[in-house]
Formats: structure tokens, sequence, C-alpha cells
């Protein structure tokens, strides 16, 4: 009895081994398998990033279905000059995008080598199921956008160039406005088709900035008035560029309107406590200035430092200082302002300066000049040398026939006397500009003596 229950338990031990033996051996095998398959998953992965074809061989056979990999393989069929093959380019592509149904960026690569291979319909296909996985991306649209152009279909294309210019209008602006341009020779068509709908006015001035800038003044002029007369107040800096270049190219009137829209819509200012009368624009400096438009202006210039401190002003709280900082005897015009004017008119232009050390015979002075026409308008006020206490400047003067605007500024000539070189400070404040109460017949009188004494002189 006891014999039997020991080989009985002994062969039920030998039978439990084995079965244990058997699962241990299982579970190790699966293991085995399982290692070697991240070991593959992992060195496919090393290997996918790889642009060398070999390499990316070798790990499309480790992980044939690894859409990464075909579409890695797709690129490098496509861009690298040793390995081009747009047939290739296109199998892994259209396989990447058949094991990831879910990737844009598949699909635009599969559109890019249809388009290379002329398949248009697949093109077509390819890049709308890219912009509908992912509306939101603005490449994509500029990339289905620019197929349609290509392709001569400029009528699908524009819907795609306006939802660019929805999603990223400070990127893409000036290339859409561009391209639209050419295709469709129609300003009016790409305001009506490209820009999108709504009350924001940033795209249209945009538009406006870009057809100045091609020389569609006439056209940009009239989106001006349609964009301003129902728009909300925008930032000034939108609208600089367009007003700058309208002052450049002698369009006075218009740049002159430009400005008056600005100051019916809040956006530009003069400060409250200036004088009604008085044409300059922030005369007594008490804004700091724009540096654009129908304000001060300044140039930056070698050795001649410019400020607006908040102290030691004529009147008010701020003046304009210059500092010629470097002995030396150049011409110099640093501060300079666009003032509009009538034709024919008498002015007075008034100021106060003072001044520190000032080196040179020929020191800063105020200069008015008629941009269209220096010839027909250019004087100077007396100079300012030494060293002085705040003191008044004026300066009377006539317009031209035809002026629409002068240049005043801040003007310092060449000195032709020693001591040449100029050192010292330059202070100004209070700049004023107002009309005389001419008759024109004076003024015209006033004109014809100067014609005669320049001709007696020539004689």
């Amino acid at each position: 009895m006891n014999r039997l229950y020991s080989q009985g338990k002994a062969e039920f031990s030998l039978r439990s081994r084995g079965r244990a033996s058997g699962f241990l051996l299982a579970v190790g095998l699966a293991a085995l398998f399982m290692a070697g398959e991240a070991v593959r998953i992992v060195l496919a992965s090393s290997l996918e990033g790889s642009a060398r074809l070999p390499q990316l061989r070798r790990a499309l056979t480790l992980d044939p279905d690894d859409p990464k990999l075909h579409y890695q393989l797709g690129l490098v069929y496509s861009y690298s000059p040793q390995d081009i093959d747009p047939a290739e380019a296109l199998k892994h592509f259209r396989r990447a995008t058949e094991l990831n149904p879910y990737k844009a960026i598949y699909w635009s690569s599969l559109a890019s080598a249809c388009d290379s291979m002329g398949d248009r319909v697949c093109a077509d296909r390819a890049l709308e199921r890219a912009v509908t996985l992912s509306p939101m991306t603005p490449r994509l649209h500029w990339i289905t956008a620019n197929h349609y152009l290509v392709t001569d279909r400029t009528e699908v294309a524009l819907p795609h160039f306006q939802r660019l210019l929805e999603l990223s209008p400070d990127e893409y602006a000036w290339p859409t406005f561009r391209l639209c341009l050419q295709a469709t020779r129609d300003p009016q068509v790409v305001l009506e088709k490209v820009l999108p709908s709504g009350p924001d006015t940033k795209l249209k001035l945009a538009y406006i900035d870009f057809l100045s800038a091609q020389g569609n003044l006439d056209f940009a002029y009239g989106v001006w008035g349609q964009t301003v007369a129902k728009a909300s107040p925008f930032d000034f800096w939108l609208a600089a560029s367009y007003l700058g270049r309208l002052l450049e190219l002698g369009r006075y009137k218009e740049a002159i309107n430009v400005w008056g829209d600005l100051e019916r819509l809040g956006i530009v200012n003069k400060p409250p406590s200036e004088d009604g009368d008085n044409l300059i624009y922030n005369g007594d400096f008490e804004q700091v200035p724009l540096n654009a438009g129908f304000d001060w202006r300044t140039s930056e210039l070698p050795y001649l430092w410019f400020a607006f401190p908040s102290s030691g002003a004529y009147r008010g709280g701020r003046c304009l200082r210059l500092d010629f900082t470097v002995g030396r005897n150049d011409e110099s015009e640093a501060v300079y302002q666009f003032v509009p004017a009538a034709p024919n008119q008498g002015y007075l232009l008034t100021a106060y300066t003072r001044s520190d050390n000032i080196t040179s015979d020929s020191g800063p002075r105020l200069r008015v000049v008629d941009p269209a026409c220096p010839a027909c308008l250019d004087v100077s006020s007396e100079t300012t040398v030494g060293t002085t206490p705040w003191h008044p400047v004026s300066l009377k003067f006539s317009t031209g026939d035809h002026a629409q605007v002068v240049r005043v500024s801040v003007w310092r000539p060449r000195s032709r006397t020693f001591p040449t070189e100029i050192t010292g400070t330059f202070w100004l404040d209070a700049v004023s500009l107002k009309r005389l109460d001419l008759e024109k017949s004076e003024v015209r009188s006033q004109k014809s003596e100067a014609r005669i004494v320049k001709g007696k002189g020539k004689g």
C-alpha cells in the first residue's frame, strides 16, 4: 500500500514537472518571439529616419506594413537627386495612405506624386482628402489652391485662397494677392472672391498696400474709400506704409485725404492743447512723433542724436533736442514734416529755439521746401549759433501755382567759413504754420518781382 502510494506520488510528480516544463517552454518561446519582434520594430524605427535608400529598404523588409517607412521612401524617390523615381514615389505614397488613411501629409504627398505623373484626378482626390482631414492647416490650402491654378481652374482655386487668408493672413497675404492677380488680371475679382467678407479691415488694408506697391494706385485709393467708409478704428500702422508711399510718389491730394480719414476715425489726433489754426501737426512735440504720415519724421544720421525730452521745453512738457556729437561739416535735415498747403497762398512759420555752444557759423534753422517743385519754393529762416536762451524765429513765404504740400524741416547746411565743423545742442519748440491774409494779387506780384530780380541777376 505504501509502495503503491509512493509510486503514484512519484508518477504524479513527474507528470506535473512535465506539464510545468512544457508551460515554461511555451512562455519562453513566446517571450523570445516578443523580444525578437521588439528588436525588429526598434530596428525598423531606427532606420526609418534615414534618408539613405538601402537603410530604408532594409527597414521595410523588417516591417513592410509601416506607413511611415513607405512615406519616407516616397520622399526619397521624390527628392533625392540620385534616387529620383516618380513611379516608385507614387507607389509608396499610395501604400502609406492605404495603411494609414488619416494622415493629411500622406495624402498631400500622394497628390504631389500624382501631379508629377500627370494624373490630375488622383491629385484632386488626394488634396481634397488632405484638406478634409486637416482643414485648419494653412499650407494645405496653399498647396491645393496652387494645384488648381496650375491646372487652369482658377474658380476652384479662389475659395482655397480665401480660406487660406482667413487662417493665416500675416504669412500668406502678399503671395496670395500676387498669384491671384496674375491669374485673374482683375483686382476687383480678387477683392470680391479672395478677400474674406466681414468687418475686419486688416486684410483690405494689406491689399491696398500691396496694390499701391505694384503701381495700381488708382484702384488702391478706390478700395481705401470703400474700406474706411464702413471701418471701425484700427491700428495706424496698418495704413502707414500706404500713406508713406503716396507721399513718396507725389500723390499728395490722396495722402491728405487718407490722413483726414485717419483723423475722422480717431486713429490720429492732434494734441488737445494745440491751436486749431496751426497747420503743423504736433508742433509742441507733446506726443512722441509717429515718424510717418503728416507727423514729424526723423532721419538717422551719423553723429547727430535727437530726442523728445520731457523737461526743458519752452512751453508744455516736451520739445525737440538735437545733439551734434562729433565735429563735422555735413549737411543735415534730421527732422521734417509734410504739411498740406494751398497754391498761391502766403504763410507765416514761427517757432522757438535755443542752443548750447553751437560751434559753427552755420547752425540749425527752419527750412520750407515744395517737394514737388523745389525750384518754386526753397526758403530758410535765420540760423541759431553759439549759446542762446529760448527765442523766436520766423519765416514768411508764399506757395506756387500748383502747391499741395510743403516740407518743413530743421536744416543745417554745410558751412563755408571757419569754423566749419559743428558741435553743440539745439532745442526746438512751439512750431506753428499759419495762413497770411494776403490777396492773391499781392502774392502774384511778389512772385513777379522775384522773377524780375532773378532775370536781372542772370543778365
